[in-house]
Formats: structure tokens, sequence, C-alpha cells
């Protein structure tokens, strides 16, 4: 596909509403799902359960019951997405309740986006001292190779900066012991020092150092940080700083759960970014939530077989170099998008739909469906002037991204009730 085609859905998918309700993200709890819900007779939770899940989803069912046992340490889910993703108010509202209810094991996987010039969630910042280049995958001519994150930034200036500071969610703890940097290393990389409020003391990455991890580097602390800054160290002539993400853990049990979500994304994005599968496994994923799918059906034409393909080859992926992990695939919502007649309903979004739930029924994954959840074909509009959807009639308001989120975790944890019984 040429270029001029495959930036047209990152122009216009973009999120612009993620501050609109930050309190209902950064507050103790989040609030009572059940009782959100009823003031909106058209959402169906009832339609809010995990399919195919006694197959699909057993082992990770069966991690879930050993983690609140105390027969297991450690619950790793990778949840995986676009612009709905991005901004972390869906998996951010999924990752506090899973981590109320067995255990906080760190923030998990973030991106700076902030100094990609994209949107960051409100629950952490960073900031830089200079101007970086980056790129996100949406835009595969451009230079530089994608990770993990989707995004990569990169900078020449020896003396660039990268400060991160994590905020704690009511109860939520966030300070971390272990920082792990996803970055190129080798010949002609920067390493950098690691600093904290008072001194640039605290450790070293070596990024010369490619002994035991191709693209990671990991900084233990004695204590709990909630702040920290990697500053450039000198390096050889013509050196730059390439950073593909950050990982946050603490030393607790619990879950680790990892967002990577990039505005305009689609499934074959993740297939074109050169080092994600590779550093994927890294995360060592028990379940991997992929929530995609919006931006492929937005445009006029839709293609089902390209799209089905699609989907086969990032699951294929995944499931090769991560043998023990469990798929849980996402429908797209329902959406409108723009036509000379102004916004109109999408039917692109049912095609979306059904196409997911076929794959996922003949390879063995579960799915949740989020697009009769909300109430099928055009019940977008509804969610709109309820106020639970932006203007553009395809992103939701921070309202509206909790529910998803609430109703998302209680299917799961009505999945592991289940099991255990």
């Amino acid at each position: 596909m040429n270029s001029k085609k495959t930036k047209k859905p990152g122009n216009r998918i973009v999120l612009f509403f993620i501050l609109l309700f930050p309190t209902l993200y950064l507050q103790a709890q989040v609030p009572n799902i059940d009782s959100m819900l009823q003031h909106y007779p058209f959402i169906r939770p009832e339609l809010s359960v995990i399919h195919n899940d006694s197959i699909a989803m057993r082992s990770f069912y069966k991690k879930m019951a050993d983690l609140k046992k105390g027969q297991r340490a450690r619950v790793n889910i990778v949840h995986l997405g676009d612009s709905h993703i991005q901004a972390d108010l869906f998996s951010g509202t999924v990752r506090q309740l899973a981590q109320l209810d067995y255990g906080n094991a760190g923030r998990g996987f973030i991106f700076p986006y902030r100094i990609a010039k994209s949107n960051e969630p409100p629950s952490y910042k960073t900031t830089s001292n200079v101007k970086w280049e980056s790129k996100r995958n949406v835009f595969p001519d451009q230079a530089l190779p994608i990770g993990i994150g989707g995004f990569t930034i990169e900078t020449k200036d020896s003396n660039a900066t990268l400060s991160l500071t994590v905020k704690d969610q009511g109860t939520l703890q966030y300070g971390f012991t272990k920082f792990t940097l996803f970055h190129e290393k080798g010949a002609g990389n920067y390493g950098y020092a690691v600093c904290d409020e008072l001194s640039c003391k605290v450790g070293t990455i070596d990024a010369r150092n490619t002994d035991s991890c191709r693209f990671t580097s990991v900084q233990y602390f004695n204590k709990p940080m909630h702040q920290l800054m990697i500053r450039c160290t000198a390096g050889d002539s013509g050196s730059c700083s390439r950073i593909y993400g950050l990982l946050l853990e603490n030393d607790k049990p619990g879950i680790l759960y990892n967002m990577i979500g990039v505005n305009g994304a689609e499934f074959r994005h993740f297939n074109l970014s050169e080092h994600f599968q590779e550093q994927l496994t890294y995360l060592q994923p028990d379940l991997m939530i992929i929530s995609m799918g919006t931006n492929e059906g937005f445009s006029a034409g839709f293609d089902r077989d390209a799209f089905t393909r699609n989907i086969d080859s990032l699951v294929s992926g995944i499931r090769a170099r991560n043998p023990k992990v469990e798929i849980l695939l996402t429908t797209p919502g329902d959406s409108y998008r723009k036509s000379k007649k102004g916004r109109v309903k999408n039917p692109n979004m049912t095609l979306a739909r059904n196409a997911v739930i076929d794959y996922a029924e003949s390879h063995n994954c579960a799915w949740w469906d989020l697009y009769e959840i909300m109430g099928g074909y055009g019940s977008m509009g509804k969610w709109f002037v309820a106020k639970l959807a932006a203007k553009d009639r395809v992103h939701f308001s921070g309202a509206g991204y909790t529910m998803q989120g609430g109703m998302l975790y209680k299917a799961m944890k009505a999945g592991c009730d289940r099991y255990n019984k």
C-alpha cells in the first residue's frame, strides 16, 4: 500500500479528549460500574462475557487461581491496541480492578508518548531537555525501526535526558524497584547514567553490553522510586540514543498489566514493526488482549480477507514466540464515519466485528463482543447523546472507557470464578 493511504487512518483517528474525565482515572478506586450502567438502558451488560474461555482461557484462569492462593508470584497481561488503548482509560480501569483483587506487581510497560509528541496517559509523565525524533508504526515508510511500544524515539544529542514521574492511584502504589529500558544496544549508541532527585550516581546502563539481552538493560533499586531520570553518557562519534519503551515493576506478587497502544494502529502495523515480536517476549505474557479493528473499518473500503490475514499474522507470530500465551480478542465497538452528509453510521464495524469473532472461533482464541454490548449497529449515536462518546463518534469519553474497562474486567473475573468452582 502506498504511503499516502498508509497515513490516512493515523490522521483520522486521533484521540483529542483524554483529559475530559481525569478524576475517574486517578481516584482511589474506579466507580461502581453496575451503578453507572443503570443510567444507560441501551447498554447490554448481560452480553459482557468471555466467549470460548473454557478452552482458550483455561490456563490463564488457573494461573489467576494460583496467584490468589499464593502459589504463584506473578501473572503478566499485555493489552495491545490503537488509540482506544493509548489513552489507557479503558485498559487502565482493567488494570486497577485486577490489581485491587489480585495484587499490584507494578505499573508495567509504558512509553514516553509525550516526548514522541503524542498523548500520554495521566498516570505518569515524561519530559526531556531536548527534542527527539519520533516514529509510530502507522507510518512504516519513515526511518527508525519500531519495537515493542509501536513508537520509537531517537536523539543524537549527547546532553539528552529523559525524566519520568509515576503517580500512585489511590491505594495502588506504583513506586518501582526494577526499571527495564528497551533501547538500541551495541556500538554507536549512548550509555546512560541513572539519576534520582539527588544525584546521577544511582546506576549506569552500558549500551555496549549486548551479552544478556539484545534490547534491554535492567536497573534495580533498594527502595520504591516514583521519579527517575536517565542521562546520556559519552559514546562514539555519531552515537545516538534510541528508545523503544520502559518497564516498571516492584517486588510484590500480583498482576503486571502492560498497555501498548498506538493512535491509528491496525493489525498490519504491528506486523510491520521490525522488533515488536522479539521484544514482546521479554514481557512473558500469560494473556494477550488485542483490541483493534476500528481503523480498518473506518475507511469506505473494507477488505475482510486482508483483515483476517493480518489478524492471523499477528496472532500466529505472538504464539510462535510465546507458546504459553492465551489470546483474548475484543471486537471493535460501533462507530460513525464522515460523509458528505455529515457523520453517518458505519456498517463496516459490523463486518469487522464478525471477522474478529469468526477468526477467534476457528483459531482457539477467546473473544469479548464490545460491539453488541454497546447495543449493536447505530448504538454509538446513543452513547454520544449520553455523553459517553466524543464528538467524532469513534472515541469515547472517560466515563465511556471506564464502563468498558469495568465490564471487561467483570467478565474476566466471572470466568476466573467459574474455573474455581
